[in-house]
């Protein structure tokens, strides 16, 4: 990988981490802010409302203009959530920085993995797709893992974990900076908002990428919403430091995905990701019925490597299949389909006011179980397998 590609990789890194901090501490803002468990879901869901028609602009504007004229604003505006985290003394306050969380990862995330890549050399485009997934998860799993230890050990747990990140974002910021920009900004393009799904494969995409993304959030919103709430209210767990791990094992395993599965097909890496992601969540289930959050910590882990597995395959697919000046608006589609998979986990936590958590646990592992079906049986039917994209010769060369 390119110096470039490296300095990209550190900066989502400090940038993703700022999002994910909020995990452990849901228990403490419920008890302090008198939050219901819908409520806490309906804070982690917040900033979905912004990122995906954030994230479907960036984009298309990338594209056009460049990815650091939004890849440095989104920076900005991470570090700004992260003060107003730390000397939040409301809930409304608290929605507030998720709104913003939400712009600035609608304006980062997909324009920065594109970054990564672009600074690849041809031929390692697809490992710097897979380096850039890996940013992605490693981010946002050590944001809730340092943000528990943090939260049980230290001192003020509602406000020192972000006024840690906003300092740390100062490495991130500087990262950016040194890499160069890929995309010359282009004038006279008139901008046109759409995701740049590749000509031929839209059913494809829309079969088997989408609903395979939108799989992986649904599990990882849920297990960082409503697993906290549930290992403290059903199995009474106290250590704020548990919910920072099962966190971090949710969204950091998934990190070394690319390193035990070097090589898979993306295809293939896709569909056992949705597989095993959706079998293991069954155990998160049996948690309540062993009355340990064992069961939970184990299940954490393994849905997060197994949930890298899709997000390997599915980043390695947009990262091959679109040229350069394209790949923002595809990979900003995915990462749309992805976030949109928050939406569900909110509707679970209103629905455990009635049912309770573990009944509501058993409906979030069988809803997953549908999804995971169609993308087996239509999806993969519909993308038999991945085109990569070719540039056509210039008739005149």
């Amino acid at each position: 990988m390119t110096r470039s590609s490296w300095f990209a990789f550190v900066g989502m890194v400090v940038f993703t981490m700022g999002t994910s901090i909020v995990t452990p501490l849901f228990p403490l803002y419920k008890h302090t802010f008198q939050m219901s468990n819908g409520t806490v879901t309906l804070l982690f869901a917040t900033y979905t409302a912004t990122v995906v028609p954030t994230m479907l602009l960036s984009g298309n504007l990338s594209d056009v203009l460049g990815r650091k004229r939004l890849i440095l604003p989104g920076m900005a505006t991470i570090t700004a959530a992260s003060l107003v985290f730390a000397f939040t003394t409301s809930l409304a306050m608290l929605f507030v920085g998720r709104v913003l969380q939400g712009l600035a990862i609608g304006m980062f995330l997909g324009v920065g993995t594109a970054f990564v890549v672009d600074h690849a050399k041809p031929d390692q485009r697809a490992k710097a797709a897979q380096l850039a997934g890996l940013g992605f998860r490693l981010g946002f799993g050590l944001g809730p893992g340092l943000a528990g230890l943090m939260a049980q050990y230290m001192s003020d747990p509602l406000h020192r974990p972000f006024k840690g990140h906003a300092l740390l974002m100062i490495v991130g910021i500087g990262a950016i900076l040194l890499a160069p920009e890929t995309l010359k900004r282009r004038k006279g393009v008139k901008l046109a908002l759409r995701v740049g799904v590749p000509e031929g494969q839209f059913r494809g995409f829309a079969t088997f990428l989408a609903p395979a993304a939108f799989l992986m959030s649904f599990l990882d919103a849920t297990l960082l919403s409503l697993t906290p709430l549930y290992m403290s209210d059903t199995l009474h767990v106290r250590n704020i430091a548990l919910f920072g791990l099962v966190g971090f094992l949710v969204l950091a395993a998934g990190g070394i995905t690319p390193l035990a599965f070097r090589g898979l097909d993306p295809r293939r890496a896709v569909m056992m990701g949705v597989c095993a992601s959706t079998v293991f969540s069954l155990l998160v289930v049996a948690a309540s019925a062993f009355n340990t959050a064992v069961l939970v910590i184990v299940a954490a882990g393994i849905i997060g490597f197994t949930n890298g597995l899709i997000l390997q395959g599915a980043t390695a697919i947009c990262g091959i299949v679109v040229p350069i000046e394209e790949r923002g608006k595809l990979v900003s589609a995915l990462y749309m389909c992805a976030y949109s998979g928050t939406v569900p986990s909110v509707a679970l936590g209103y629905l455990s006011r009635g049912v309770g958590l573990t009944t509501t646990m058993a409906v979030f592992s069988a809803v997953a179980a549908v999804i995971a079906t169609f993308v087996m049986t239509i999806g993969r039917r519909n993308l038999p397998h991945v085109v990569p994209y070719r540039a056509v010769p210039d008739a005149a060369s």
